[in-house]
């Protein structure tokens, strides 16, 4: 169910990095057209250099994290009642669920504190979500009122580390975030587009990462590190060349951006060839699906084009029937990253009323706070 919007609702969108904060102001009116409204490059050097925070109305602000400093976990939920006889009301459901939950917290923030490399008492729960509710088998919205023999459902769980979220609280004094993680934000939508299962890599600068369903699309999106990153490339750039990191860098970004002639093309591939090698045998070694879509700072004709092909960003939206506006031409890749977090919100339904119990009850397990 699509969540219901005012004529016309502003959503501030806040893309954290561990160098900087940027944001973006857009409204969606009751035709579902999305409009920029404003940009900010950096704004925590905003707040350094003596401005207050960020002076702008937003209906919501939606938070997404570089995968260092965000995990998302999705974990199924098996709940037996002890008699069926009477429907289930709301007191009972929160006690059930609230007794599952209990069981699997400490787990999970041990797991997010291993994945993002910090005590496990500054990895705090960013934000939480419980849905695909389904009683003996069927699938519900709410399970309330229902004389069900199981509950079933799917608690999503976003960790973060203490100062990460201090820093947005900095900028955004309003706590009520969506919080989520970038990458994740977008295999979430590719999900959504592709009938059939496909797997989403992202190629970063320090580390790369592979999301793939587990199970059921619609239910869970694991994220699996992979060893390699687009530093292997410009090392490449330096031994040969004799550059330094810097020239390097820039060297390889002319190179990424399809500037290059085809004789050049077929020269970079060629010292490039063996850092690929190393990429693509990881990925070989882990259960992918019969696609992969590749995002991130690298060419996918580079890796290979079977499995690999560029994500369906127009597919995407045409499906989805938002119109965009963003007021200067883009790559469809550039709008579909930035706007990414707003769709998996869209999509969400983290509003219900037992969603807004869930927070207060989880709030005292991993306080933000």
């Amino acid at each position: 169910m699509w969540p219901i919007f005012k004529t016309k609702e502003k959503f501030l969108l806040l893309d954290v990095s561990a160098e900087k904060i940027s944001g973006l102001l857009i409204s969606l009116d009751d035709r579902k057209k999305i409009r920029k409204e404003k940009v900010w490059e950096n704004m925590e050097k905003d707040l350094s250099s003596g401005r207050s925070r960020v002076p702008v109305f937003a209906d919501k602000t939606i938070v997404a994290c570089e995968p260092e400093l965000a995990f998302k976990i999705f974990v199924p939920l098996s709940m037996k009642r002890e008699s069926s006889n009477k429907p289930i009301e709301r007191t009972e459901l929160e006690n059930i669920l609230a007794q599952a939950i209990a069981k699997i917290f400490n787990h999970c923030r041990r797991e997010a504190s291993l994945v993002l490399g910090m005590d496990e008492l500054d990895t705090i729960l960013a934000d939480s979500n419980i849905s695909e509710f389904e009683i003996d088998g069927h699938r519900v919205i709410n399970p309330l009122g229902f004389k069900p023999a199981e509950i079933r459902a799917v608690i999503k769980m976003t960790f973060a580390g203490r100062d990460t979220f201090e820093r947005v609280k900095a900028v955004r004094k309003k706590k009520d975030f969506f919080f989520t993680e970038k990458w994740q934000a977008q295999a979430s939508a590719i999900a959504r587009t592709d009938s059939k299962r496909a797997d989403l890599l992202s190629v970063c600068k320090q580390k790369s990462y592979l999301y793939y369903p587990e199970e059921d699309p619609d239910k869970a999106t694991a994220r699996k590190e992979i060893r390699w990153s687009v530093d292997a490339l410009t090392d490449e750039i330096k031994g040969i060349w004799d550059l330094n990191s810097k020239a390097a860098a820039n060297v390889y970004e002319y190179y990424a951006g399809e500037g290059v002639s085809v004789s050049l093309d077929r020269y970079f591939k060629k010292i490039f060839s063996k850092a690929v090698k190393n990429l693509l045998s990881q990925i070989k070694k882990l259960k992918t699906s019969a696609k992969i879509y590749v995002i991130g700072n690298i060419r996918v004709d580079l890796i290979g084009k079977n499995p690999f092909c560029e994500p369906p960003f127009r597919g995407f939206i045409e499906k989805s029937g938002f119109e965009i506006d963003m007021r200067k031409p883009s790559p469809d890749s550039e709008v579909f990253q930035q706007l990414a977090p707003f769709f998996e919100f869209y999509y969400d339904n983290s509003e219900s009323e037992i969603n807004d119990w869930l927070k207060r009850r989880l709030n005292w397990l991993g306080s933000s706070t």
